[in-house]
């Protein structure tokens, strides 16, 4: 026989059960629908888990910060952070570029009548793009700068009115509403002058430092927000006058207090971090603490799947039990293929193309609904889990790739399939002259 009738034949044979074919697809596509919905909402937790966590920094960025033994030499600083470091940073593979950062904290700090604190990393200016920062308002430091600052979104929430409690968080406000309210006093600082007082504990000889405004980041900038950043050399300065005397004594004190390793891409990220962490160096990266959130959420998402498998099961053998009634209810039919010289395969094939289009349609079928539910889904939760992600913008709670769309319709098919075998086989076995005797 052609295979093109036989696929005729069976598509024949379904539309005559409409009802039990229809009830027998019901079942793959819940299926389908519990597999596809259940291993999608893995999927956009692990996005959403991602997103938060890129908030926080690049997953091609190693922080590198002073590690310190605590040994015999105790206090003593180890794997140090200098020009050496530097240029042996850029010997690995997959590097694009180093920055280095000097750090100080301000002792105090105020403008106008406003008083607070202050946090100043002293960046080159071209190293600024680099980390991928921006200005929202104003400008980034350019060369030739000198007590220019760039501050983060958020460094308005450390100063106050200490007339005025209007800085505090309202208990009648959200705290999205409370971020934009510091953003707005924070971009206020643009163009003005900062002052900072800069304490050596052990001189008790203080350096007072006014500092100019010229570019606001942006209200979520991750690690930035909070920090404001100065041309390297002058924050050197300010750092050589704030050493004690044990610190000046040091041969090998540290001439950076952090560096940041960009790689092209997150495989790099994680070899290097193995490579310096073996070393004594104190690295961080964004690109390490997401991958055993990877593992648990693949697990999670392991469990849903195999939740919905379960349902695909039971719809497997609702193929089975529709297909041997089927057998017991055209045993004249296949009697009748067989005298006129239908094969094995024939028969097989037939039974076979039937229980495969059951699955195929209950598999578009469900995927359909799917994204239905998928929508549904981002819509009422979108806004609720990007807040409580702190991402500021809706994220998706379901998310379905076109690789977990494609593995649904071949799936359905293939659990159709094997539903099929054991009716086909049984079709197959029947004997014409016992099923042209039994009608």
């Amino acid at each position: 026989m052609v295979k093109a009738d036989l696929f005729s034949m069976a598509a024949k044979n379904l539309m005559r059960r409409k009802s039990r074919t229809f009830l027998t697809m019901l079942g793959v596509l819940i299926g389908t629908t519990s597999i596809v919905v259940m291993v999608s909402l893995g999927i956009g937790l692990q996005e959403s888990q991602e997103a938060m966590y890129a908030q926080w920094g690049s997953m091609n960025e190693i922080t590198v910060n002073r590690s310190y033994s605590y040994g015999e030499d105790d206090g003593e600083t180890i794997a140090a952070l200098n020009d050496e470091a530097l240029e042996y940073f850029r010997t690995f593979d997959g590097v694009t570029a180093v920055v280095p950062m000097v750090q100080i904290s301000a002792n105090s700090a105020t403008y106008g009548k406003m008083q607070g604190w202050l946090e100043v990393y002293g960046i080159h200016p071209e190293d600024m793009p680099v980390k991928n920062m921006e200005a929202a308002h104003g400008r980034l430091l350019q060369a030739g700068d000198r007590n220019s600052i760039v501050i983060g979104g958020m460094v308005g929430d450390g100063f106050y009115d200490p007339n005025d409690d209007g800085n505090r968080w309202n208990e009648d406000e959200t705290y999205e509403e409370y971020q934009a309210r510091v953003y707005e006093k924070t971009v206020g600082m643009l163009n003005k002058k900062v002052n900072a007082e800069f304490m050596n504990y052990e001189t008790q000889k203080s350096k007072k430092v006014s500092f100019q405004v010229v570019g606001i980041m942006p209200m979520d900038n991750g690690n930035y927000s909070y920090s404001a950043y100065a041309p390297q050399d002058v924050v050197q300065k300010i750092q050589k006058q704030m050493l004690t005397s044990e610190e000046r004594k040091q041969k090998n004190r540290n001439d950076y207090n952090q560096i940041t390793i960009v790689t092209e891409d997150v495989t790099y990220t994680k070899s290097i971090c193995e490579s310096l962490r073996s070393e004594g160096y104190n690295v961080y990266s964004i690109a390490e603490s997401l991958e055993g959130v990877e593992d648990s959420m693949q697990v999670f998402q392991l469990a849903l799947g195999g939740i919905g498998a379960i349902t695909l099961l039971v719809a497997a053998i609702g193929i089975i039990n529709t297909m041997v009634m089927s057998i017991y209810e055209r045993t004249k039919e296949i009697a009748i293929m067989k005298v006129i010289g239908a094969t094995f395969t024939d028969i097989r094939l037939m039974f076979l193309a039937e229980a495969g289009m059951i699955g195929l349609m209950g598999g578009v079928c469900g995927l359909i609904f799917s994204y239905t539910l998928s929508f549904i889904i981002n819509q009422l939760s979108g806004d609720f889990l990007g807040n409580y992600m702190g991402t500021g913008e809706a994220l998706s709670l379901s998310v379905i790739p076109w690789w977990l769309a494609l593995f649904a319709i071949v799936f359905s098919i293939l659990v159709g399939l094997l539903a099929g075998v054991y009716p086909a086989n049984r079709a197959v076995k029947l004997s014409p002259i016992e099923a042209m005797r039994s009608n």
